[in-house]
Formats: C-alpha cells, structure tokens, sequence
C-alpha cells in the first residue's frame, strides 16, 4: 500500500485533531490576515455615525444563543460606537433569548464605560413580534412594551423612556436578527415604510442571501453580513475584538479544507492511474 492509499483509509478522527490544531493557531498567535471592508458594512457604519449626540436608537434583537459568535461582536461594536457618541439604545428582544443574550453584551460594555442604566440605555426585555404589536409601537411604545422593562420597572420612571411615547421619536432602528421570518422585513413593511424611519440590518451569514435584497433596494441603509461583517465593524469602528480574532481561525480552517480536497483528488487520480 503506498502513500496515497493510506491518507484515503486514515481513522477520519486525524482529520478533526488536525481541524482543532489549525483553528487555535491563529487564536494562540493572531496572523493578522488582511480584511477588506465591503459597502455594506460601511454604510451600516456611517448611518449611525452621522446620528447627532443624544439622538435615540431602537434596537431590535433577534438572535438566541445559538448565534452569539457571529452575532455578539456585532452588537457589542454597534454599542460601543452608539454610547463613544452619545447615543441612547432602547434595546428590545424580538426572540425568547435575546433579552438575556442582549443584557449580558449591553450590561458589560456599558459597565466598561459608565453608561447609566435607564438614562443612557435600557432594556426592555421580550416581547413577541406581531404586527399588531409594531403598529403600537407608532401608536402608543408604552402600551406596545407592557409599560416595563426587563427588571419590572415602571417605562415612567426611566429618563430614556418617560417620554417616548411613539418608534417615531426615534432616528434609527438597528435590527440583530438571525432568525426566520426576520423581524427586520417585518418592521421595513410595518414601521419603515408608513413613517419613513431608516432601518440597518445585521444578520448571521446563513441568513444573508435572504436579508441582502433589502439593502440592494436600499430599504436597509447598512447590512452586516456575519462573522466577517462584525470583523469590517470593528475595524471601521477601530475596536478590535473577537470578530477579527475569528477570521484569522476561520481562514485557516479554509485553507485546510481546501488543501485536503487537494489532497485527496490528487490520491485518487494517482491510485486510480495505478490500478
């Protein structure tokens, strides 16, 4: 049996050790592998850029846990930049996990940087999404939120939210979503359109073929589109972090597949010509 036989009949665990040993390489020591930043990352970035200081951000969350890799560097850098600008972020859960996801990511950062919980954010927990439920929004936020926040307190007795009363006092929503249906197509058709309020989209790359349409109709004016979005995210942003960290293991993860598929039509040619 030459070379080529044995790499085609190796125990496929080999290949899994050898899988977790290029993934932590770059993790270990970081190879710093070049990332262009794409259009639509960029218009997400200079849409909440140009926000003037103490304009308000409704933020819908629409992600479980089962997405935090891709979807926590990109929340933690879109709260970075709102609160270094003086931004306020009304934050709701549009998914079961997301308010629980979205305070451990929100209540962190804002610690690092003494935003003050109810006059620079809040959380206002989950609420199911519904049509009925975003047309309350314009009509009466309050109601539309039970009147409380994710710890039970009253939406009266928080600076933020005592007098907003209506999504429309709002100059932007961001909407983390990598759930289907989107919530952000639901709030394009109920909330964008009728008030004309701008929408940016970040999405986890399995849910990007279904989101992109909406930015190429510039119905969203930003997209970001997975691990590689939020890695764009952080280097406009300049704040680098995991996203970043996780390209350079994602890389070499491809290149290893790719030298194995490389490998193994080269095998099975040679043992083909052989036999």
């Amino acid at each position: 049996m030459n070379m080529w036989e044995k790499l085609q009949n190796i125990d496929p665990r080999w290949y899994y050790y050898l899988l977790v040993l290029v993934v932590a390489l770059p993790i270990i020591k970081p190879w710093g592998l070049p990332i262009k930043v794409g259009p639509e990352a960029r218009s997400f970035y200079e849409t909440v850029e140009a926000l003037p200081q103490g304009s308000t951000i409704f933020l819908c969350v629409g992600y479980r846990t089962d997405s935090v890799v891709e979807m926590d560097p990109q929340l933690g850098t879109f709260f970075k930049q709102a609160l270094d600008k003086g931004l306020k972020v009304i934050a709701w859960a549009a998914v079961d996990e997301g308010a629980m996801v979205a305070q451990t990511v929100l209540g962190t950062i804002a610690e690092e940087r003494g935003a003050v919980y109810g006059k620079d954010w809040i959380n206002l927990g989950f609420k199911p999404i519904s049509d009925a439920l975003l047309q309350k929004m314009i009509d009466d936020f309050h109601q539309a939120m039970a009147y409380s926040e994710i710890g039970g307190g009253s939406l009266d007795s928080f600076e933020i939210t005592k007098n907003f009363h209506s999504i429309k006092q709002a100059e932007l929503i961001v909407c983390l979503s990598n759930v289907t249906p989107s919530p952000g197509e639901r709030m394009i058709r109920m909330i964008s359109i009728p008030t004309g309020l701008p929408i940016v989209m970040g999405t986890g790359s399995v849910s990007v073929p279904g989101e992109m349409p909406y930015y190429a109709s510039g119905q969203y004016k930003g997209l970001l589109a997975g691990l590689r979005g939020a890695a764009e995210y952080e280097l406009l942003t300049d704040y680098p972090g995991s996203a970043i960290l996780g390209m350079d293991a994602q890389s070499a993860a491809h290149f290893l597949v790719i030298a194995l598929i490389a490998i193994g039509n080269i095998g099975f040619f040679l043992t083909r010509k052989g036999r």
